[in-house]
């Protein structure tokens, strides 16, 4: 119940109270004031008709002193009129029944009104003759009476109601601050931080305003704070201190995530750039001069790697670069190799020069097979041999027995998709993901697979064909099916709480209609709805954040929730968190190889919990592959796991629900 209800119930308390009280009192004040009169009513007649019988008493005219009887009782205000000689006979009597008009009986009932007598003495000179007897007639007294009640149980309920109407009003404008108090309470609870600059005039409510704005900056900031402290320790930590780039630990890591997890990377290129001389160049110009040169290296490998969906570009050491080009075909590796090798011709050396031979380029492709201390000796054996080539060159490594790759163009790819989705040859497999400690099921990620088209029956996993999709705008039909699939599927369930995590693809978000279509299949859809998670991979979500902010409202209003997937891949800020109303971050499986052994991937998991946690958020972990990464999660408090040490993914159909 909310205050002002209570406040207006108790307001209405008080005034019954009140009014109890003063009706109480008012009724038995008017009910002793009638008596009264009542009494000296009869008194009055007594004395009198007794005063003006005396002389015909005397005379014995009994005639004359029933007429003068009869006069006084015939104007119908008493009830009893008898006249008694001096031995109590009766002389003359008079009655007049009991009726009261216009009254309800109840009232009489419960409020009756004593009739009083009165009495006077007929004298005869000194002797007494007789007396009279008269008592009046209660029937004017309860009309009064009732009169009286009905006028002020009228009056009061009209000033009741005035009063009620008026304190509605003024505890409205009272208590109005309340409202925006609570405004301000939920949006602290939702990753909002206002200020209220209007304060009540009501001194307590002024100072519970103040108070509220004191605790909302004060959290901002240390959340600021703690956010900017760990930005600032993962920078130390992952990046390198010249070039801005992240550095050799962070960039081994992600290698040998992305070369261990073909759901996510089944082909690649990596390139590994190298500038000659930076020793001498330091030694001839200076290491500030130096420094600036790499800066110039390092800009200008960020322009190249821009237009790379999915990479990794690091600046290893000294003059040695890396840029991890994900999904990345022989054919873009070769574009890639001649992009690299125009940048290194076009570095400025001191004071503008323009040296003939500044760099070379090293690139390997990745098929699938190779690991990624292989893929790195590919590499480097290609960079060897484009040093003997000439200035500014670049090589490729290409595996003998690979080119799955290349034997398929982007025609066959858009045929092979758009086949596959006709002919439904779409397969869900479902990896679970377990709370963290307990070891409860949290979830199921939905994992895509497409059947190929001849009678192998080989599925191919979402990192050999979501790349191409992409790219030739199929991410929404294939986002579509999946989500159709998983909706169907949770629709046939007969478990409430099991839930799916369905990924989404960035490119679908920015596909003319997919929300519109996406809302409207949650709304039909209403009971699954509550049981679905979207994914969305944060390396594309942070350059879309206003379209992810409309497709979390329409998800939300749906009953639906929302995800970051590969949280940490990036060095984006922690502050976009705040402003995003989604369920938990699930991070990078860069972060968990050898966890217990790298205590830089260890503050980063714990800072991030410890973010996400006061944002109302859970941190679930990919990537777990073996009992010791999971053992150190419970340690850092993280709420989930997913990973091959865990479960790992199988076919599912409706009939599996549950």
């Amino acid at each position: 119940m909310t205050l002002s209800r209570q406040l207006v119930m108790l307001l209405a308390v008080l005034l019954l109270l009140v009014f109890a009280g003063t009706f109480f009192i008012s009724v038995q004040n008017a009910r002793r004031y009638l008596e009264v009169q009542l009494k000296s009513h009869a008194q009055d007649a007594a004395t009198s008709l007794g005063l003006s019988v005396s002389p015909h008493m005397i005379d014995d005219d009994l005639a004359t002193t029933t007429s003068m009887v009869d006069a006084i009782f015939d104007r119908g205000y008493y009830q009893t009129i008898r006249l008694e000689d001096i031995q109590g006979s009766v002389l003359v009597k008079r009655e007049l029944m009991v009726q009261v008009k216009d009254v309800p009986a109840w009232f009489i009932k419960y409020l009756p009104l004593e009739a009083p007598k009165g009495e006077a003495l007929i004298m005869a000179g000194w002797r007494q003759a007789g007396r009279v007897l008269v008592q009046s007639h209660p029937g004017f007294a309860y009309r009064q009476l009732w009169e009286n009640v009905t006028e002020t149980f009228g009056w009061f309920l009209v000033s009741a109601l005035t009063v009620i109407g008026l304190g509605l009003v003024l505890l409205r404008m009272v208590l109005s601050p309340l409202k925006e108090i609570e405004w301000q309470a939920d949006s602290i609870c939702n990753r909002e931080f206002p200020i209220l600059n209007k304060l009540p005039r009501t001194r307590d409510l002024r100072r519970i305003v103040e108070a509220m704005n004191r605790m909302s900056a004060k959290l901002q900031m240390m959340l600021t704070e703690h956010e900017d402290l760990a930005a600032k320790l993962r920078e130390q930590a992952h990046q390198h201190p010249v070039s801005g780039l992240a550095n050799k630990p962070h960039f081994m890591a992600t290698l040998n995530n992305r070369m261990a997890s073909p759901e996510v990377c089944s082909h690649a290129v990596l390139s590994l750039i190298q500038l000659r001389n930076l020793k001498d160049y330091n030694n001839r110009y200076g290491y500030a001069a130096g420094d600036e040169r790499l800066c110039q290296m390092a800009a200008l490998l960020r322009d190249i790697a821009a237009e790379i969906p999915r990479h990794t570009l690091a600046h290893l050491s000294g003059g040695d670069f890396a840029l991890l080009a994900e999904d990345y075909s022989v054919a873009e590796g070769e574009v890639l190799g001649q992009r690299i090798s125009d940048a290194l011709a076009g570095l400025n050396g001191e004071e503008g020069a323009l040296p003939s031979d500044n760099g070379h380029v090293g690139i390997a492709y990745f098929d699938g097979r190779q690991d990624a201390s292989g893929l790195l000796i590919e590499a480097d054996k290609a960079l060897r041999f484009a040093q003997t080539k000439g200035a500014n060159s670049w090589s490729l490594f290409v595996p003998e027995d690979s080119g799955k790759e290349v034997t398929c163009s982007a025609s066959e790819w858009r045929s092979f998709i758009q086949q596959a989705l006709a002919d439904n040859r779409v397969a869900l497999h479902l990896q679970p993901v377990y709370s963290c400690p307990e070891k409860e099921i949290l979830h199921h990620e939905v994992l895509v697979r497409l059947m190929s088209d001849d009678d192998t029956g080989q599925l191919l996993v979402a990192g050999e064909f979501m790349p191409m999709a992409e790219s030739l705008g199929l991410s929404a039909e294939i986002d579509k099916a999946v989500i159709e699939r998983a909706l169907r599927l949770l629709a046939e369930s007969a478990d409430p709480a099991f839930r799916l995590a369905v990924n989404l693809s960035p490119s679908s978000l920015q596909t003319k209609g997919f929300s519109d279509w996406l809302e409207e299949r949650l709304w039909e859809h209403k009971q699954s709805a509550k049981q679905i998670i979207f994914e969305l991979p944060e390396y594309g979500a942070v350059t879309m954040l206003g379209q992810v902010h409309g497709l979390i409202k329409r998800i939300n209003r749906c009953g639906g929730q929302v995800a970051l997937d590969h949280f940490g891949r990036g060095f984006s800020s922690f502050a976009y968190l705040h402003s995003l109303k989604i369920s938990y971050l699930k991070v990078d499986g860069s972060y968990l190889s050898q966890i217990d052994e790298n205590s830089d991937h260890r503050f980063f998991i714990q800072a991030l919990t410890n973010i996400a946690h006061g944002l109302d958020m859970q941190v679930i972990a990919e990537a777990v592959e073996s009992e010791t990464i999971w053992q150190s999660l419970q340690v850092l408090n993280v709420d989930g796991g997913q990973g091959y040490c865990l479960g790992r993914p199988v076919s599912w159909s409706g009939s599996d629900a549950g």
